[in-house]
């Protein structure tokens, strides 16, 4: 045994010093610039059309703080800016800034828009789901709450409204209506049209962020550069903690979070406006570089390579606390899910037989009369494609569920959904089709029921075609 070992130079400590910092600061990061990065998008209508860039959901362009802009259509395989959009809510989407002052948000009166599903969800800057606002928490004539930053005062005259205190002063709003077949749009435009945003009184329009503005580089996200578009990491790696740091300057996270950060500053990644990753030493650059490299691929792996099981539900959708990791997957698989107190998700990748859903497979999927997903308000099942999007078919049918018109039922009162490429023989009322390849499904319980994260959900079943 050697009893005088060479200890690694200084150089190669701080090399790998900066790779673990690297990859942590990358699973910490991503979900926040995520949120940066799509509010970049959707607030500089200029960028998004030179980029050919659209801001999905059937919206306009747009480019304002605090102003609502609303769907006017379900989404649909045209949409492509938020992967695994639901396609039977219209969207009513929002960026709002804080820094400046108090805003006003008024929720819609249920009563006048009776037996409609809506909620206003709102993000913070790591996209934690800290609040929604709707039907089971807000009166039925409607209400107007105050939305306040953090740190933020209350003028005197809005002492009386409800507070919702917010965890950063970048806020996303997405609110979601349930919508039918094109006879319904109208109803459901209306109740859009009676939520309000505006600037409390003797405050000014909120501005877009610093961080937004000054954004470095493309708007794209890291891992669709990184993973699925395989380009260096050395490329890619300095414009992500660029941003991280920028971010970091104005949403400094939660005081739990502020050890790791502090950690993080040992590799250079301080919260700064200015961060200048040439002035890095080069074996602290080339571990970061290396540290984010390793962070692609650790999310990568949490969202793709799944235990093969016929469904995967995830109870911490939304609400992260410090599960650092499950936030930067849900952020990579699905921007903007809502917390499970509101929704709960369930994925489907394989069949019953474990084998990956592939369209050169016929799938029935069969609920029984007496064990329909567990839904107060309501439920649906939505196809993808492989990359994340909705999948344009003949009938342009993206989802089925228990609002969806014209469904046949079993004589014992199951439903039956028919899965496949080709039209089944016995025609097309219960089919969701597929394409040729790779898909996948995500069921939606709106208002789940007690249990409902218990609930079996039927595995899709292989059939001859």
């Amino acid at each position: 045994m050697d009893m005088n070992p060479t200890p690694p130079s200084l150089p190669e400590v701080r090399r790998a010093l900066a790779r673990s910092i690297g990859l942590a600061a990358f699973v910490y990061g991503y979900p926040l610039i995520e949120t940066y990065r799509t509010c970049r998008l959707q607030t500089d209508a200029g960028a998004a059309r030179a980029t050919g860039l659209s801001v999905g959901l059937g919206l306009d362009m747009r480019g304002d703080f605090d102003t609502l802009h609303h769907s006017q259509r379900p989404s649909t395989h045209e949409d492509r800016d938020v992967v695994t959009p639901a396609n039977d809510l219209l969207y009513s989407l929002a960026w709002i800034h804080l820094a400046d002052g108090p805003r006003l948000l008024t929720v819609p009166s249920s009563a006048a828009h009776p037996g409609r599903y809506f909620v206003l969800a709102l993000y913070d800057a790591y996209t934690e789901n800290f609040e929604n606002l709707g039907p089971r928490n807000c009166a039925p004539e409607g209400e107007t709450v105050v939305l306040v930053g953090p740190g933020g005062q209350v003028p005197e005259h809005l002492a009386g409204h409800r507070l919702v205190h917010c965890p950063s002063n970048l806020v996303w709003l997405i609110g979601r209506t349930v919508v039918g077949d094109a006879p319904d749009w109208p109803a459901a435009r209306a109740l859009q049209a009676d939520i309000r945003l505006e600037p409390a009184p003797g405050t000014p329009k909120g501005g877009r962020p610093a961080a937004v503005t000054n954004w470095v580089g493309p708007p794209v996200d890291a891992m669709a550069a990184a993973f699925e578009n395989q380009e260096p990491a050395a490329e890619v790696a300095p414009r992500f903690f660029a941003n991280l740091c920028h971010a970091l300057a104005e949403a400094p996270g939660r005081k739990e979070d502020q050890g790791l950060l502090s950690w993080f500053g040992q590799a250079g990644l301080v919260a700064s406006a200015h961060m200048a990753w040439e002035q890095l030493e080069e074996p602290v650059r080339e571990g970061l570089t290396e540290g984010f490299a390793d962070g692609v691929r650790t999310v990568a792996a949490m969202g793709r390579n799944r235990r093969p099981r016929p469904w995967t539900m995830t109870p911490s959708t939304g609400r992260y606390g410090s599960e650092y990791l499950g936030r930067a997957r849900t952020a990579y698989l699905g921007l903007g899910a809502l917390a499970t107190s509101e929704a709960i998700y369930a994925a489907a990748h394989h069949d019953a037989g474990l084998q990956p859903l592939d369209g050169s497979q016929h799938y029935v999927l069969r609920f029984n009369a007496a064990d329909m997903p567990p839904a107060d308000a309501f439920w649906s099942v939505t196809l993808y494609d492989a990359d994340r999007f909705l999948y344009g078919n003949e009938i342009g049918r993206h989802s089925i569920g228990d609002r969806t018109p014209g469904l046949l039922r079993e004589a014992d009162g199951s439903l039956q959904i028919d899965l496949g490429h080709a039209r089944p023989a016995q025609g097309a009322a219960n089919w969701l089709p597929t394409p040729h390849g790779r898909f996948y499904l995500i069921l939606r319980m709106y208002h789940p029921q007690a249990g409902a994260h218990q609930w079996p959900v039927p595995p899709l079943q292989p059939v001859a075609a």
